[in-house]
């Protein structure tokens, strides 16, 4: 298999903190600061060439390589709003996956948040608040839902039987948010809402007839 990959993100925290606050309502012609309302200038993307430094994790998971494990080929990565120092990832790699591994220190730290999460093989995250209580992962046998911040995790049964959760996007239908999800059958969605959406009516666009898998 792949060797264990490493989350990387920007030496500077600050330009991360700056860029997971800002939210654009009308397809990035403006931007404001999700906690404040304020609109500030859009910031400068990072100059060309900036270092990286890697946050992990590493050697996290299956004890199945001489150095102790690995953590998989890390595949979705999600920061809280709100505090940015909180990070959800997972991801899988043959036999290992980890499942969701979460830092509340910007990567310093990490943890397996897993218990309910029966499929460990991530394919998706999206964080539903701006804190990181609420989250949603997406696996091989659906959609997972966390409500405390990855404490326990509930198999979402209306996503069963969709294949592969790839990825999530948020949207709207007829102007009302909604989450999006692409999935081996279609594209699975959602009122977006800060209540539990396993009670919500999950509906699945079908794919045609042939056609690839929604990533």
């Amino acid at each position: 298999g792949h060797p264990p990959l490493d989350v990387c993100m920007p030496t500077s925290a600050h330009t991360l903190r700056i860029l997971t606050a800002l939210l654009s309502l009308d397809g990035a012609s403006s931007y404001s600061d999700r906690r404040t309302g304020a609109s500030p200038s859009a910031p400068l993307p990072p100059a060309s060439h900036t270092p990286w430094t890697t946050v992990g994790p590493s050697n996290i998971g299956d004890s199945i390589t001489p150095d102790g494990g690995e953590a998989g080929t890390v595949q979705p990565v999600v920061a809280a709003a709100a505090n940015p120092d909180v990070i959800y990832t997972g991801g899988n790699n043959n036999a290992a996956s980890s499942g969701v591994l979460k830092s509340i220190d910007f990567g310093r730290h990490w943890v397996k948040v897993n218990r309910g999460l029966a499929d460990t093989r991530i394919h998706g995250l999206y964080i539903v608040d701006q804190h990181g209580e609420h989250v949603v992962a997406g696996t091989p046998s659906g959609v997972y839902e966390t409500l405390d911040s990855g404490g326990s995790w509930t198999h979402i049964a209306q996503t069963r039987g969709w294949g592969v959760a790839n990825s999530f996007r948020n949207g709207s239908i007829g102007g009302a948010p909604h989450l999006f999800v692409g999935t081996n059958a279609g594209l699975g969605n959602v009122p977006l809402v800060e209540t539990p959406l396993a009670r919500e009516a999950w509906r699945l666009i079908r794919s045609p007839a042939g056609s690839s898998a929604w990533r």
